[in-house]
């Protein structure tokens, strides 16, 4: 190993971590397993905002909020697109990382404040591998130039964390696609611990630390749970129906939560609509996407509003997650 590429590193790591010119900028972080469902949530995200924009920028008045999707090698806009038909949007491969910004601009009464979200389209998996190799001093032994970054952008300078965790794959209700999705709750919970880790040492070493202003978790795929939460009594719009269902199905990230504060976390449970048909028994079973089998279940779509958009339960989370965004990370 070169000199040069050593010093590459520490420089790296000696970045300023925010600009004079962004100074208001506030960074959450979006992670979660592989398949848990963020591609679908970040694509939710972007619809609710369209009609969040649309409801508080009054014609001739001044504008409250904008957002920006600067998808980089994500294609978030796309994924709206695909919700809106109907479709859920295609698995991401393992080990691929793909990024993408998700920015909001909230107005003040002196001024603007802005907030990006920056979602790396990777495994949670894979950014405990990160840490993992870059935990303990070893920027100087074998800095990768790409992890660092990912490190740096998405925990050392992250405000906020999002988690996103499907209610789906504990119960069962999944097919297993490899050996990475038979421990949702320990890969969930690592990564939570090396963050938390990871931002602990940042603070001990940086006069410029940022803390966590809070954590968020979305519990993705109850539309595919809903008769199992009903046959166990679970009802995930209470606080007591999270508590049971994350103490016996997420404990370990349950406690890793419970370690930053559970006062401090929010939990919004949330799904789509699929349609239904019957099968040659007159059983009601979910419709597969005639245009394209391959995304599986069709998403029952509603066109009666101003826009054209998916049903679901996700839109009273979304509006509620922005709220959080300008009125917790913001503050």
């Amino acid at each position: 190993m070169t000199e040069k590429v050593v010093q590459i590193a520490k420089n790296l790591a000696s970045i300023p971590r925010l600009s004079p010119k962004i100074e208001q900028e506030r960074r959450a972080s979006v992670f979660g397993m592989v398949q848990s469902g963020k591609t679908t949530i970040l694509g939710l995200l972007e619809i609710v905002c369209i009609d969040y924009a649309n409801k508080t920028n009054k014609p001739g008045g001044k504008s409250n909020f904008h957002f920006l999707v600067q998808e980089r090698t994500s294609g978030i806009r796309q994924v709206s697109s695909e919700l809106r038909q109907g479709m859920f949007p295609e698995k991401t491969p393992p080990n691929v990382v793909f990024e993408a910004d998700f920015m909001m601009r909230f107005g003040k009464t002196f001024g603007e404040r802005q907030l990006r979200l920056p979602f790396c389209e990777t495994a949670g998996e894979t950014f405990t591998q990160m840490l993992e190799r870059f935990g303990k001093g070893q920027y100087d032994i074998n800095p990768n130039m790409q992890d660092a970054e990912l490190i740096h952008d998405y925990i050392l300078d992250t405000d906020a964390i999002i988690l996103i965790a499907p209610v789906t794959r504990p119960l069962g209700l999944e097919k297993e696609v490899g050996a990475q999705l038979n421990l949702p709750d320990v890969n969930l919970s690592r990564l939570l611990a090396g963050i938390y880790g990871y931002k602990m040492e940042d603070q001990l070493k940086n006069p410029m630390y940022r803390k966590i202003r809070g954590i968020g978790v979305f519990l993705t795929k109850v539309d595919g749970a809903k008769i199992h939460l009903a046959t166990r009594h679970i009802n995930l719009e209470t606080k007591e129906g999270v508590h049971y269902f994350m103490s016996k199905y997420f404990p370990e990230t349950y406690a890793v939560l419970g370690w930053y504060g559970l006062e401090n976390v929010k939990f919004w449970p949330t799904g789509l609509e699929i349609e239904s048909e019957e099968n040659e028994f007159g059983q009601k079973v979910g419709k597969i996407h005639p245009a394209n089998p391959s995304r599986g279940f069709k998403i029952a779509v509603d066109y009666s509003g101003d826009t054209v958009k998916p049903k679901g339960t996700y839109e009273n989370p979304m509006y509620d997650l922005i709220d959080w965004l300008k009125n917790t990370v913001m503050a």
